[in-house]
């Protein structure tokens, strides 16, 4: 492990914004963070673990601090259950996508409809990623932390980790665990999740193409990616951490209320990983910045919403994280006062 010094980080992150690190080290073992850790530590600053850059939006003046990128790989099955599911180990630093790709083409099924989000395996848990109506939190046996803490290593069960929408312990206690593994819980009963609204339109359009009707995991892979794409922006072109803000949960009153003045407005109960219902619900933004905030599209010098969904913050070649979070608090207003809801960012702000 190298400790480097003055490392811009705006090549390490989607948005490409950002400062430099005062320090900067690259750790692919359980020792290896324990010795960045400890170099933290011993030079009195503080340490952020960045892994594929995808949900960050860093400071014009960087982190004054030791920036840990994560990039511990490797895949192994740990446990072969009976002929219905197996649990693998996943290093932290393996790219979330390809995890996906190689769960599909090894005949298991759960996390085909979570295809193409970015980011690194490390990360999934720490914000509960989700998409297409599923979540990581379902399939994860234990996460695998070194304890900052208390300097050793840790495993976590899911109940440990109190995953919710968008949301785990990890994001509530920054800073102490770094994760270094994850074992996923996975299917081979070849059962897929298509009861989401877009999968369901997609694939009421090419059932017909579908032999016996049975829909299998490599086809909600080739599915979801297809709706994505046509949803989102070329990373090649644009810096975009994807969906800049969290879909709000209100109350079953308020969602009524909302209701009678935007009577269009769409409404889901909101679902535990336990599989119940508290009776909140879950709105989409991208829905009201479209629709009430006619917010789709709109730029302000080098930032603006995508012109497919307003709910994606994309950003041109120069723009600064100041320009991104003036735009974007000047959005979260506007709902607001439209609304009386107040939005939460999804993207974690590093400075």
């Amino acid at each position: 492990m190298k400790i480097q010094e003055n490392i811009p980080l705006a090549s390490y992150t989607t948005f490409k914004i950002g400062g430099p690190a005062r320090f900067f080290c690259i750790v692919t073992s359980v020792d290896e963070v324990k010795s960045a850790v400890i170099f933290a530590k011993e030079n009195s600053v503080p340490f952020f673990v960045l892994g594929g850059g995808s949900n960050l939006l860093v400071s014009d003046t960087g982190f004054p601090g030791l920036v840990i990128k994560v990039e511990i790989k490797g895949i192994e099955i740990k446990e072969v259950g009976n002929n219905e599911n197996e649990i693998i180990r996943v290093g932290a630093g393996e790219m979330w996508d390809d995890l996906v790709e190689y769960t599909v083409k090894n005949g298991w099924n759960g996390l085909e409809n979570l295809s193409a989000i970015p980011g690194t395996v490390g990360a999934a848990p720490v914000q509960n990623i989700g998409a297409y109506g599923t979540e990581v939190g379902y399939f994860i046996s234990v996460v695998n932390v070194f304890d900052t803490k208390e300097m050793k290593e840790v495993t976590m069960l899911p109940r440990d980790c109190h995953f919710g929408y968008r949301n785990s312990t990890f994001k509530h206690e920054k800073g102490r665990y770094v994760i270094t593994s994850v074992d996923f819980k996975l299917n081979k009963d070849g059962k897929v999740s298509i009861e989401y609204r877009d999968l369901k339109e997609y694939f009421s359009k090419v059932s017909t193409d579908r032999g016996n009707g049975e829909v299998t995991p490599s086809q909600v892979r080739e599915a979801v990616i297809d709706i994505r794409w046509n949803k989102l922006p070329d990373w090649n072109k644009w810096g975009t951490a994807g969906s800049f803000f969290k879909n709000p949960v209100i109350s079953k009153e308020k969602f009524d209320e909302l209701k009678t003045k935007y009577p269009a407005l769409p409404g889901f109960p909101e679902i535990s990983i336990g599989g119940k219902s508290d009776g909140q619900m879950k709105i989409p933004l991208g829905w009201i910045l479209d629709n009430v905030c006619k917010a789709k599209g709109v730029t302000s010098g080098g930032v603006g919403t995508y012109k497919n969904q307003a709910l994606v913050i994309v950003t041109k070649s120069g723009a600064t994280a100041k320009e991104v979070v003036d735009f974007t608090q000047g959005l979260m207003k506007q709902v607001k006062e439209a609304t009386g809801i107040t939005v939460e960012a999804e993207v974690e702000w590093v400075n």
